[in-house]
């Protein structure tokens, strides 16, 4: 490759990478999510939680009683983020979609999940 070639392809993606940098402060890419899930079960009742997206594993956490477990990122311009968690307790397995853009995006960028016994609530 010649260098002018070199110099064009690195000023296009300085270029790029600035544009998408004043793109994001000037909110024209969707503000990030901070999602919170809290074990709000009984007392002495762990949670056992795997979050993941259809790119991101977020692993198995273990929140005891009041403890929460907090993740933050990006969704993407064409809203079809989701996040899903497997959450067990008391021996019994349950499946929630934590996060789906189209429907939690207005709502909250802060969103605030309790784990009751049946189920999560915002």
């Amino acid at each position: 490759m010649n260098p002018s070639t070199r110099n064009l392809l690195l000023f296009s993606w300085l270029l790029s990478l600035a544009l998408l940098f004043i793109a994001s402060e000037a909110g024209l890419l969707p503000s990030k999510a901070d999602i919170i899930v809290c074990n709000d079960l009984n007392a002495g009742v762990d949670l056992t939680i795997h979050c993941k997206s259809k790119d991101s594993d977020l692993g198995v956490q273990r929140l005891a009683y009041v403890e929460d477990f907090e993740f933050k990122f990006r969704p993407n311009i064409w809203g079809t983020t989701q996040y899903y968690c497997s959450m067990e307790w008391n021996g019994a397995s349950h499946w929630f979609d934590i996060y789906v853009q189209n429907r939690d995006s207005p709502l909250c960028n802060r969103c605030l999940w309790k784990v009751r016994p049946k189920g999560p609530y915002i």
